[in-house]
Order: C-alpha cells, then structure tokens, then sequence
C-alpha cells in the first residue's frame, strides 16, 4: 500500500470514526482552549495525530454542543455522515475525499447530541499523512444543515501525491 501511496494515490473515501460520546467537562484541557464557547464546535487539537499499534493514523477531533437544544448527527454505522477533507493545492482548495454510500440502507441513522455534550472523533489521513510535501488541511462536516470546518492542519504527502492532485 506505501509503495501506491508514494506512485501517488490518494483515496477519495472520508470516514469519521465514531470513538465515544461524554459529558462535557469545563474544567478540561479541551474545553478550556475553545475560542468560543457557545454553539456548535468542531474542534481539532493541536496534538491531534494518533497513530495506533497496527500503524493505522487518524486525525483527532471533537465536536461539542454548546448549545441549548438537541443536536442530530447523521452516521453510517460507527462513522459520522457528511464528511469531507479538502487539501490547499497550488493556492486551491480542493475536496480530496467524501464519504462513500453504505452497502446496505440499515446502516443509515441519526445520532442525538444533547446540550452539553461532545463526540470524540477519529478521522483517517493514513495515506495524506506518511510524505514530506506539506500543505494545508481541512476537514468538513454537515451537521443539522450547518457545515462546520475545522481549523487548518497539515498533510504530509508524497512528491507524486502532490503532482496528481495539481493535475486534477
């Protein structure tokens, strides 16, 4: 798969790994370096790469409701629904990757997100995360009809990588 990573492909599937839903707490790390505290927040923090035992790598993220009312998240199966991931190329955002259809209708439901509460996601960037050719990443997300965007963070591709996706 590296050796497909390195001629320059990039995978076009975006998937948001569900982790844990949990009680806010104001008195946590996370909590106490958002910039606002009211609304919706997709939040991304600053030491935001886990790398797991098996060498799989994800982007970590949360999404807080700070709001007063019951937030609907859509998901398919155990990933968030209506994600997107968007590269800076050449000065250009580009959408790189989406979510795919599930196989099977069953696997579609909506998630309740009640005030005060967050979800820990965890979003793949194996392969736009192993090059030495830096450029600017975001991911997207469609809640409830509002598009939150997260803050920019880096993807490291392969030279080829990065000439493919100029191209496109």
């Amino acid at each position: 798969y590296d050796l497909k990573l390195k001629s320059g492909y990039v995978s076009s599937e975006a998937s948001g790994w569900v982790k844990y839903t949990g009680q806010i707490d104001i008195n946590s790390e996370h909590y106490k370096s958002l910039k606002i505290k009211s609304g919706l927040i997709f939040y991304i923090p600053d030491k935001h790469q886990v790398i797991q035992k098996n060498g799989n790598r994800y982007i970590q993220a949360y999404l807080f409701n700070l709001t007063d009312t019951i937030v609907s998240i859509p998901r398919s199966d155990a990933t968030i629904g209506n994600v997107e991931n968007w590269l800076l190329v050449n000065n250009n955002w580009k959408k790189i990757k989406e979510n795919t259809k599930a196989t099977c209708g069953n696997s579609y439901w909506t998630q309740k997100l009640e005030p005060n509460y967050y979800i820990s996601i965890q979003f793949e960037n194996y392969d736009i995360s192993l090059g030495n050719k830096k450029v600017k990443h975001k991911i997207k997300i469609n809640v409830g009809g509002q598009m939150l965007e997260s803050k920019e963070v880096w993807a490291k591709l392969y030279e080829n990588q990065f000439k493919l996706l100029t191209k496109k």
